[in-house]
């Protein structure tokens, strides 16, 4: 139930507020209880107290019927006697009685009883001005209703902030923990910052209506406060935030800033608020923590994921009566056409009845149709705040700047100030704005200028005719913001005295409070601008009425209202050149500086964490940051590409200052950026760089670096943002070769164990891998493409087709069937949904909000192709009973009525190419003849199937199986033994090329063509006649599924669960993924390493210890297995084993250090029957399997060659050792050590969550996600300093050779 509310009548209070009634609650007040430290004077002064707010309420009543010619005054009084009467109807106090309850209701109750004298003195007047208007009476009894209320409010706010701080304290540190680590807006409620209320006495009649709202649960759930700039929506979300929070139903608080990025962060916003909901509400708490707990990636799922799980849900279980306030909504960051907050919202609303939202909020487009959507019309009440009676805001305006100008005389000490005409001035001249009437008071209360003589030069200012001095409510009227705003600049700097110097530091100085990403302090500021900070606290105190500063404070400056930075920064507007900031110049000097500043003040583990740490391993991280990286340094790790790329070309500064960064500085700054946790920023940034640079900077040296520094940082984000000095310990040992950034940085001195030796790439992977939670098993462009939409087995996740930033998860209402077979994606054409079909189960999305819009099961459960229509009403689908079959069935799905049917099915030897045209779809086939001629067939869809075109390619023979097709260019492409490219209007070939081919596409306007085999990507560009080689990526992987982005600028493919993204950028090249360097065997004993490749004959052998060359032998055999025993090195080919003996130094015996030995240098060499046979090898004794001969295992010694005795070894207890497979007993019969043999992973270092780990537990290694093992790594046998790790990938084996320090 909700709150019991009072009932009103047409004439005030219903008879139920009789005086008995109303004594008998007030003598239910919440009274201090009698106890040893409240005396009996206390109570019979309490009951002095009692009996006046008695006399009060009474007197109150009577003088309700004298006030029927003012009926404001009279609903106001009326409203207070009802906040008095829900105190009185309380129970004892459901609040915390702590040590403090009773002075606050102590001290409440002096303030009424003084208030219940004035209200005795109105009463015994009532005679004299009964039945007659006694305007001084009537303020009176308005000034004693608003003493009353703010009394009341006083104490319930200290109350309620006194049972929310007992609500923290009994939160567990578990709980706490788990809290804290969700990631929110810290600055966003309403408690925090400087935000300030309404006036008392302003804003009454928006005030009332919204309290009314707010107690009433019966009235829609969402309110929105609509009004333009400056009409002063944020401070009426102030009050009413303060107003609700003290009658107990405030849950939690948003207040939009484009200040701060946190606070205009879309996604930011129900975490936020449900990170306060959770510390007010023990039961919501209880159902939120488990959820962070088990998903803390929810904070980075969808909208309505967000909404759903982290609000609605804890809210149904809670059962509480509570409201919400979102402030400035416009403020966020949302391009959506309508409001993705508000979408979301509307299709949950109604499963929270006792939940109401407040919401505050320009008229932009975007809120506006948010809030027109179907499911939040019939939801919402609506105050348009600029359509308020101008009378009443006037009269508001009017009160503010009495009462403000009035404390201003007051301070100054200026007697008879000001004129009433002077004041009538100002509300002609701020015509409805609150933020004029704002500024002027600020303009006017200066502590060292006359706010007469200022009065009288903002008074006889002209009429202004400049642009956004317009006001929006009568475009035809004119007022003078943005005079001024001029005039108060002028009055700080002069009139004309023009000071080119003084000038520059005054644009720098403001420009850094106006284009700053985040808000900075004074000193900040004087460090980023590189200014005296005396000078900057000069200036900013002389423009301190266009700012929030406080001299001497630390807080961060910001502009005191957001028109001031639209005002200054547009030229047409603010005409003083002097003044004029312009974003693009100012953007380079912010640039610079932070450049500068990174440059100078960046250096290698500059916060000295210890070697090998975690981050969260550092206990006193955050003091180490605040000792040693100041505010500005912080700001400008953070933002330094945010103002780089706003700059132009031509700034040769700014690429200096670049280069510098880029080759000293680069590591150091991402040790700061590990730090902060803003890696994934840092991607971003490093990606937006590279855009920049290829636009304006034509820097081809400074590209390919940023560029590999970008590669760098993507592919080891995971340990860089784990722990920065793994910087160094991991991801530059990792990096590749021949890499930029490994070429700068890597030497010596950061080559502590482990040491990498070998399996190292020599050049960056293009594509870029996607590892999905559970495996992507298709994958779609946006029509944009700036978005990537891949499909799991649990959800459809949207990842930023440039960072690969997970965005959005869409969670599946049921999870995919592991039988499921074909899984299809689709975007609407303009992006605004996705259609996900699993089988026979179609499910479409918003893809603001991440709601489901549809649900349907469609027939056929092996389909091959889903595309929307243009005009996004219907969704065509292609499917066929049976894979294999060449009857392929169309379906039409009507997105509005549900409905589906189907035009009909197609005979085609390859899959079905379908594409929108028009409002419809069209369809391509192939069919083949009786005598083998080919024939591509082109179908209209309506009701039925219309062959529409067909066109003759030749036979069979002549041209193999298609496999793709662009039907803008009219080309198909198939391939067999080769891959052949066909202009299907004249049958003529366009590319003819060697090789098996099996997965191709083109681009989406023909002008691209790319196929993918065994280990390569290639691409083809379109020229007149022909397709020409254009470019080629090597992979490890068997590429599936290629696919163009729109624009053509990537190109992506998946396989086994990995999407690969290729960047097609930049100069048209071959890149190649070096796999010659990919370890298949190694072997390590005492202080050698042993190494071949695969497929190769040769072996190159290490001595860690010195300093000599390696040694190479040429064994002529391909080798399978090697095994290094003591100083023999056993290497196994597929008929043959061999051994060489090794000498001190590494090499063999009469082969100099470096030298190359060849088979005739072997100790002995055995043939073999079987051509798969297996080895093991230990000290004395190896054994051989042969592999056609299941059960024949034969034992040799490793010096000699001898054969030894091994008996024909049982079945039973069999355990399988690097391919052998024999009984424990029996080799342990035969002196062989049976726990030294570990799966071929021999080492110290254990592997755990993808770290290798030394016996202390500390983290020496970050090891690739295709380098991890799935089985743990034992510890050696043996006493070593050598220690290894063998460590295999999917389909090639990739080795870590480690030494120990």
């Amino acid at each position: 139930m909700p709150p019991k509310l009072r009932t009103r009548g047409s004439g005030g209070i219903s008879g139920s507020n009789s005086d008995q009634g109303r004594s008998e609650r007030i003598r239910r007040l919440p009274w201090p209880q009698p106890r040893e430290s409240i005396t009996n004077r206390q109570i019979s002064q309490q009951q002095v107290i009692y009996n006046q707010i008695t006399n009060l309420t009474s007197s109150f009543d009577t003088i309700l019927k004298l006030l029927e010619k003012s009926p404001a005054v009279k609903n106001k009084l009326d409203s207070v006697i009802e906040r008095l009467d829900r105190l009185c109807s309380e129970e004892d106090s459901d609040g915390p009685w702590d040590e403090n309850e009773h002075e606050r209701r102590a001290e409440l109750f002096d303030t009424l009883r003084l208030i219940g004298d004035n209200g005795n003195v109105l009463y015994s007047r009532i005679n004299v001005w009964d039945y007659k208007e006694c305007q001084d009476n009537i303020q009176a009894v308005s000034a004693m209703a608003d003493d009353i209320r703010d009394a009341v409010i006083d104490y319930q706010m200290a109350q309620q902030r006194a049972m929310y701080d007992m609500n923290c304290r009994l939160i567990n540190a578990a709980d706490l923990s788990v809290l804290n680590s969700c990631r929110r807006a810290r600055g966003a409620g309403h408690q925090h910052g400087d935000r300030k209320g309404c006036l008392r006495g302003t804003r009454e009649t928006v005030l009332n209506e919204i309290e009314s709202w707010a107690r009433d649960f019966k009235k829609p759930p969402v309110f929105w406060l609509n009004g333009l700039a400056g009409t002063g929506k944020s401070t009426i979300a102030k009050t009413v935030s303060e107003q609700v929070f003290a009658n107990g139903l405030l849950g939690a608080s948003f207040f939009c800033s484009r200040d701060f990025e946190d606070c205009s962060d879309l996604h930011l916003i129900f975490p936020t608020l449900a990170f306060q909901l959770a510390h007010k509400y023990p039961t919501f708490r209880s159902v939120l923590v488990p959820l962070l707990r088990s998903n803390p990636d929810i904070v980075y799922e969808s909208l309505m994921s967000q909404i759903e799980e982290m609000i609605v849900k804890p809210l149904k279980s809670a059962d509480v009566w509570t409201v919400v306030v979102i402030d400035a909504l416009d403020e966020r960051k949302d391009e959506e056409p309508q409001s993705a907050i508000l979408s979301a919202l509307g299709r949950l609303v109604e499963q929270i009845p006792k939940v109401k939202f407040f919401i505050t909020g320009r008229p932009e487009p975007r809120i506006k149709d948010g809030f027109r959507l179907p499911l939040l019309v019939d939801s919402t009440d609506v105050f348009v705040l600029h359509d308020v009676q101008c009378s009443l805001i006037n009269s508001d305006i009017r009160l503010f700047l009495r009462h403000e100008l009035s404390e201003v005389a007051q301070r100054h000490r200026v007697e008879g100030w000001p004129r009433d005409e002077d004041v009538d001035v100002l509300c002609d001249r701020a015509d409805r704005l609150f933020v004029y009437a704002v500024a002027t008071v600020r303009f006017l209360d200066s502590r060292i200028h006359s706010p007469k003589r200022r009065l009288e030069v903002i008074v006889n200012l002209p009429e202004c005719t400049v642009h956004e001095g317009r006001t929006r409510f009568n475009p035809g009227s004119k007022t003078t913001l943005d005079l001024l705003y001029t005039l108060i600049l002028k009055t700080a700097f002069g009139e004309d005295e023009e000071d080119p110097e003084v000038d520059s530091k005054v644009r720098s100085t403001i420009g850094a409070v106006v284009l700053v990403v985040n808000p900075l302090p004074p000193p900040a500021i004087a460090e980023l601008m590189s200014l005296d900070s005396r000078e900057v606290t000069r200036i900013l105190t002389l423009v301190r009425s266009l700012l929030t500063f406080d001299e001497g404070s630390s807080q961060p400056v910001k502009p005191f209202h957001k028109s001031f930075p639209d005002f200054i920064t547009d030229s047409s507007r603010c005409t003083d050149a002097r003044f004029w900031i312009s974003p693009k110049i100012l953007h380079v000097e912010l640039a610079m500086n932070c450049l500068r500043i990174m440059n100078d003040g960046l250096e290698r583990n500059l916060l000295s964490l210890p070697d090998y740490a975690l981050n969260s391993e550092v206990k006193d991280l955050e003091t180490r940051l605040d000792d040693r990286i100041s505010d500005a340094l912080r700001y400008a790790c953070r933002s330094w590409h945010s103002h780089l790329t706003k700059t132009e070309g031509g700034a040769t500064g700014v690429v200096s200052y670049l280069r510098v960064f880029l080759d000293d500085k680069f590591l150091a700054w991402l040790e700061v950026v590990s730090v902060l946790g803003a890696v994934s920023g840092a991607i971003g940034g490093l990606d937006q760089v590279i855009c920049w640079l290829q636009e304006v900077s034509g820097n081809g040296e400074l590209l390919d670096t940023t560029r590999d520094y970008s590669h760098f940082v993507r592919t080891f984000s995971e340990p860089i943002s784990a722990s920065a000095t793994h910087i160094y310990h991991s991801a530059l040992k990792l990096s590749p070769l021949s890499s930029i950034v490994r070429k700068r940085y890597y030497c010596q001195r950061y080559s502590s164990s482990p040491r990498v030796i070998a399996g190292l790439r020599k050049s960056w992977e293009q594509g870029i891998a996607v590892l999905s939670k559970d495996h992507c098993l298709s994958y779609t462009w946006s029509p944009c493409g700036q978005f990537i939409a891949t499909q799991g087995q649990e959800a459809v996740e949207i990842r930023d087709s440039l960072s690969l930033e997970l965005l959005s998860t869409l969670k599946l209402t049921k999870p995919t069937a592991d039988k499921v077979t074909s899984h299809l994606l689709g975007y609407s054409t303009d992006g605004r949904f996705i259609a996900s079909l699993c089988g026979a189960s179609l499910v479409i999305w918003d893809i603001q909000t991440g709601g489901v819009a549809k649900e349907t099961d469609c027939d056929g459960a092996r389909n091959t192709s889903l595309v929307w229509s243009l005009d996004g009403s219907t969704i065509g689908i292609v499917g066929t009973e049976d894979w294999g079959s060449s009857t392929h069935v169309m379906y039409i799905y009507n997105v509005a009525s549900d409905a589906t049917h189907s035009p009909g099915t197609l005979e085609s030897k390859c899959k079905p190419r379908l594409w929108a045209y028009g409002t419809s779809f069209r369809v391509m086939a192939a069919r083949r003849s009786r005598v083998g001629t080919q024939t591509i067939d082109i179908f209209e869809v309506g009701s039925i199937l219309i062959k529409i075109e067909s066109f003759h390619i030749g036979s069979q023979g002549e041209f193999p199986s298609i496999t793709s097709f662009s039907q803008t260019a009219h080309r198909i492409s198939g391939s067999a033994d080769s891959l052949v490219v066909m202009d299907i209007r004249d049958s003529r070939y366009l590319l003819k090329e060697e090789g098996s081919f099996i997965f191709h596409c083109f681009s989406s306007d023909g002008s691209f063509f790319a196929a993918a085999n065994t280990g390569n990507v290639r691409i083809w560009k379109y020229t007149p006649g022909s397709y020409v080689r254009w470019r080629q990526f090597s992979t490890r992987d068997y590429i599936r599924h290629l696919q163009f982005s729109p624009t053509s600028s990537s190109l992506s493919g998946y396989t086994r669960g990995v999407l690969k993204l290729w960047r097609l950028d930049g100069p048209p090249t071959d890149v190649h993924c070096d796999n010659s360097d990919q370890v298949a065997i190694l072997s390590c004993c005492g202080s050698y390493v042993a190494v071949s490749r695969k497929r190769d004959s040769a072996i190159t052998i290490t001595n860690l210890r010195s300093q000599t060359p390696p040694c190479v032998i040429d064994t002529g055999m391909a080798i399978r297995e090697l095994a290094l025993t003591g100083n023999i090195l056993l290497v196994l080919g597929s008929n043959s084993i061999a051994a060489w003996r090794l000498t001190g130094g590494g090499t063999v015996d009469g082969v100099l250090p470096g030298g190359r030995a060849g088979p005739g240098d072997t100790v002995w060499t055995i043939p073999l029957q079987s051509g798969w046979p297996s080895l093991l090898a230990q000290s004395q004794t190896m054994v051989i399997r042969e592999e056609e001969e299941k059960k024949d295992i034969h034992a040799y010694h490793t010096k000699t060659g001898e054969i030894l005795e091994l008996a024909q070894l049982s079945p039973c207890r069999q355990r399988h050792y690097w391919g052998t497979t024999a009984s424990e007993d029996d080799l342990r019969k035969y002196g062989w050590n049976t726990s030294s043999i570990g799966g071929g992973l021999l080492s110290r270092y254990t592997l755990r969550e993808g770290w290798a780990k030394d016996l202390e537990g500390k983290r020496v290694l970050w090891l690739p996600v295709e380098w991890r093992s799935p089985q743990d790594i034992a510890s050696p046998p043996y006493d070593s300093t050598i220690v290894w790790l063998e460590l295999h990938g999917d389909w090639n084996a990739s080795v870590v050779v480690i030494k120990s320090s």
